[in-house]
């Protein structure tokens, strides 16, 4: 991160007596990056009656009326759906206001100290010991009782921060059109699996390590790209149940990748409404748990994994690298 950053300030307005929130940050992408996580997130609150209206983190700081750890509920969000928000939001701004995925790491892992009192961080908004971080299956960060704003209400920010963020991504209307599910974190913990040592990816399906000409004809398909500081790769998964109760992908220090689920394809007989088909041919990957495993080129940092499942069949997964002079 880079640029002149001032402390947060708050701005009282008299006449209303209402206290209003100035971003007095100089640096655009970290005005951007704080503005978003503030207004578009906030506390989840426990809601008995379904009726009370999210409040945004930063409409929470307005009030001074700050949460205890009673009053929040006990709901897990990926880190990587904060970080998907965040890029969403900025998908038409210029690119030179966008911050990569390590400078993201920075700001959502570092704690306040005497070397960064000039950048905000994620924790002057969500505090550890009301939203504590944890990991399932070493493979996503989990973030205790935050939730998602898809309308927040920014009438706690001063209205030259609201100027100054519509002219920097060009959105008129804070409303956005996307869905952030919470995370159902299963109590029975994954079983160890082996290591294995082949480049190419290996499929399993019920338990049957299926041969790579006829693995390519079903699923299991992979590309794998990099740039300096980190890997991504793809995997073709038709017919998998993207519900995380079915659905796992873990990544080792090694670079090694193993995804795992269930599969709806390749049934003898296919229900829809009142009508039964007989499947006549069964080409694609028949229905069942399977696994996919393959290694990246190099070793990485599980803990830096971020990964989406999207409607088209494509899971797509990022993992920071283990540079040769960084240490664990």
């Amino acid at each position: 991160m880079s640029g002149t950053v001032r402390e947060l300030v708050f701005a009282e307005k008299s006449e209303e007596e209402k206290v209003l929130i100035s971003l007095d940050i100089e640096d655009d992408k970290l005005f951007l990056l704080h503005f978003i996580i503030g207004n578009y997130f906030g506390p989840d609150l426990h809601d008995d009656d379904g009726n009370k209206r999210k409040q945004s983190a930063f409409q929470i700081q307005a009030s001074s009326n700050l949460p205890t750890k009673e009053e929040l509920s006990a709901s897990l969000m990926k880190r990587a759906e904060l970080e998907r928000v965040y890029y969403y939001v900025l998908r038409n701004a210029d690119p030179s206001l966008v911050f990569n995925r390590k400078v993201l790491s920075r700001y959502f892992n570092e704690k306040r100290n005497a070397s960064n009192v000039d950048f905000p961080l994620f924790r002057d908004l969500y505090p550890l010991k009301l939203h504590p971080e944890s990991r399932i299956r070493n493979q996503y960060k989990l973030i205790k009782s935050i939730v998602f704003i898809n309308d927040p209400d920014t009438s706690c920010m001063r209205e030259d921060c609201v100027d100054r963020f519509k002219l920097l991504t060009g959105l008129q209307s804070f409303t956005l059109s996307l869905n952030i599910d919470v995370t159902e974190v299963d109590d029975e913990p994954l079983e160890t699996l082996g290591n294995h040592d082949e480049s190419e990816p290996t499929l399993e399906v019920n338990g049957v390590i299926i041969a790579d000409a006829q693995a390519e004809q079903m699923m299991g398909l992979m590309d794998i790209g990099e740039c300096a500081d980190a890997y991504l790769f793809r995997v073709s998964l038709p017919g998998v149940k993207r519900d995380e109760r079915h659905f796992s992908c873990e990544v080792e220090d090694n670079g090694r990748v193993l995804v795992r689920g269930v599969t709806t394809t390749g049934e003898k007989q296919v229900h829809r409404y009142s009508q039964v088909f007989k499947m006549k041919t069964h080409n694609l990957c028949p229905p069942g748990h399977f696994s996919v495993s393959f290694h990246l080129p190099g070793p990485v940092h599980p803990q830096e994994f971020t990964g989406s499942f999207g409607t088209d069949g494509i899971f797509e997964g990022t993992v920071m690298k283990k540079l040769q002079n960084q240490t664990v």
